[in-house]
C-alpha cells in the first residue's frame, strides 16, 4: 500500500477495534471428563461424559451423556458467570433453564430427611463412627502435561436407617486418590471439577469429613479414583468404583456467547423450596414423601 494516510487509517481503525471489542474471543480452556461408577456386576457399569469450556469465572459445562433419572439429560449443560457462585442447569430440549445450587440441594434434602425423622415421621435416618484420615500426600507426576500431588484419603461410616418398621445398618469405608494441579487458576474449573467446595448435608459429622477433604487438597482434580466398600450388619460386602477422569484439557479462545443461553428459553425452578410456617411438616414431608417419592422431591418442577 503505497498510500500513508490510507495505512495511518486503517492502523487506527484497527486499533479502536481492539478497544471496543476485546472480549468477543479471550483465551480460555476447553476439556472433556469421564466419569464411570462400576458395582463389579455384569452391565451395571454408568458412564457420564461431558465437555466444557472455562474462562476466568465463566464456564459451561455439556453433558454429552446424560443421567436417566436425574437432573443432567443428555444435550443440557451448566453455566456460571461468576465461579459457581451462581449455576444455571439448561435444557435445550426443553427450552428451559433455572438456577442449580448444589448447596441449596444438599440443604433440601437435609430437611426433607430431618422432618421424615420427626416423631412420627415415615423414616428416621443416623450416622455415627465418622472417620477421616489423610494417608498421604505426594508428588503425583504429569497429568495431560501438568504437574500434580497425589492425595490418598480415607473415610468411614455408619448409616442405621428404620422406614417403616424396616431397620437397615451399613458401614461405609473408602479409599479415594485425588491427583490435583495448582496449575489452573480459572475458578470456572470448580463448577464440575470441584463441587465438593459447597457440599453441604446438613449433618454436622459428615460436613467436617467433607470439609476435611475440600480445604487440604489445593487446586483442581484432574483424576479421582474412590473404591467404596458396603458392609451389612450381618456381614454381606459390596464394593463399587468410580473414577472422574479429565481426557482432554487444551487453551483454546472462547467466544463471550458460550456462556449464554436463547433469551426465549422459560426459567423454571429447578429446586422446589421446603414449605415454611407449618406445625406438621413432618406429617405434612411423609404424606408428600409417600406420593412422590425421594426422586419426586428433586425432579426439576417436582
Amino acid at each position: 500500500m503505497n498510500n500513508p494516510r490510507k495505512l495511518i487509517a486503517l492502523s487506527t481503525l484497527a486499533l479502536m477495534g481492539a478497544l471496543v471489542f476485546p472480549s468477543l474471543a479471550t483465551a480460555g480452556h476447553y476439556y472433556e471428563a469421564v466419569t464411570t461408577s462400576d458395582t463389579g456386576q455384569k452391565k451395571k457399569q454408568d458412564v457420564m461424559q461431558v465437555r466444557a469450556w472455562v474462562e476466568d469465572s465463566n464456564a459451561k459445562v455439556e453433558f454429552l451423556t446424560g443421567e436417566k433419572n436425574g437432573f443432567f439429560a443428555a444435550g443440557s449443560y451448566l453455566v456460571t458467570t461468576n465461579g459457581g457462585e451462581t449455576v444455571y442447569l439448561v435444557n435445550p430440549k426443553e427450552e428451559t433453564y433455572g438456577s442449580f445450587d448444589m448447596e441449596a440441594m444438599m440443604a433440601t434434602m437435609g430437611q426433607v430427611m430431618d422432618m421424615m425423622s420427626q416423631t412420627g415421621g415415615m423414616m428416621k435416618m443416623e450416622f455415627a463412627d465418622v472417620s477421616s484420615e489423610m494417608l498421604s500426600e505426594e508428588a503425583g507426576g504429569s497429568v495431560l502435561g501438568h504437574d500434580t500431588t497425589h492425595y490418598r484419603w480415607k473415610t468411614g461410616y455408619t448409616m442405621r436407617m428404620k422406614m417403616m418398621g424396616f431397620k437397615q445398618e451399613t458401614r461405609t469405608d473408602s479409599i479415594q486418590d485425588i491427583w490435583s494441579t495448582d496449575s489452573l487458576d480459572a475458578k470456572g474449573f470448580g463448577v464440575w471439577l470441584r463441587p465438593d467446595r459447597s457440599m453441604r448435608t446438613g449433618n454436622e459429622e459428615l460436613d467436617k469429613l467433607i470439609s476435611s477433604q475440600a480445604t487440604t487438597v489445593r487446586g483442581f482434580p484432574l483424576k479421582t479414583v474412590n473404591i467404596s466398600t458396603m458392609t451389612s450388619k450381618k456381614g454381606k460386602s459390596t464394593q463399587m468404583t468410580s473414577t472422574t477422569e479429565v481426557t482432554i484439557l487444551r487453551e483454546e479462545s472462547v467466544p463471550g456467547s458460550t456462556f449464554t443461553w436463547p433469551d426465549t428459553y422459560t426459567e423454571v425452578e429447578i429446586i422446589p423450596e421446603m414449605p415454611q410456617g407449618t406445625d406438621q411438616q413432618g406429617e405434612d414431608a411423609e404424606e408428600d414423601g409417600k406420593k412422590k417419592g425421594l426422586k419426586g422431591l428433586f425432579k426439576p418442577g417436582g
